[in-house]
């Protein structure tokens, strides 16, 4: 299977998110290596952005909502400055377009694993699927995922080993992580943490 010589079509796309969410390397070669390939795989994790935000904000307008809002942001784009820095340490910016791009679209994949591991859950367990560590066991699958989607796409985008790789995804686990410690610390001391333990049957305990 191969692309045609424009691989920024939708259906090229979905084909190259599907093949890299398997561990198949030839994906990658579906996706654009431009600027313009960057920005339309950016166009609907802002769009989501804005009308996210637009909501909570609505819903609870002050400056916790404001925070968050502007969090999330970060964490879209943070990973891409993060990457982009290594890419070019490592002499590999000329390929940076293309991995971003692989990266923002598959991405999406995420969801739809914890979404499958989520109805298996139903099936076999409902009652697990209802608590707290249920709830749980969704979200660590689904990070841990979006984790080797990383380093994978890294490996194959960035032709990088796999060492490099791995320190390609630690550089962006720390990035958030000191971004979510300097938020907890500044007022309005948001917390993200909190967010991501907010999880299906933990009741109010689990939230802020």
């Amino acid at each position: 299977m191969t692309p045609r010589s424009s691989p920024a079509g939708f259906g090229n796309i979905i084909r190259g998110m599907l093949l890299l969410g398997r561990g198949r390397a030839e994906g990658i070669a579906f996706f654009g290596n431009t600027r313009d390939a960057v920005l339309t795989a950016l166009a609907p994790r802002i769009a989501l952005w804005l009308v996210g935000g637009l909501l909570t904000c609505l819903h609870a307008p002050d400056t916790t909502s404001v925070t968050r809002l502007l969090f999330s942001l970060c964490m879209i784009l943070l990973p891409a400055a993060v990457t982009y820095a290594l890419a070019k340490r490592w002499e590999r910016a000329a390929l940076w377009y293309r991995y971003i791009t692989a990266a923002w679209w598959t991405d999406w994949l995420s969801p739809f694993v914890m979404l499958g591991v989520a109805l298996l859950m139903a099936l076999g367990s409902p009652a697990l699927l209802e608590t707290f560590y249920g709830g749980l066991i969704v979200n660590v699958v689904g990070f841990a995922y979006s984790l080797w989607m990383t380093w994978f796409i890294a490996r194959i985008g960035l032709g990088l080993r796999p060492g490099r790789a791995l320190i390609l995804v630690g550089a962006v686990l720390a990035s958030l992580a000191l971004m979510a410690e300097i938020t907890a610390l500044l007022p309005p001391h948001y917390v993200p943490w909190h967010d991501f333990m907010s999880l299906p049957g933990s009741g109010p305990a689990a939230k802020h």
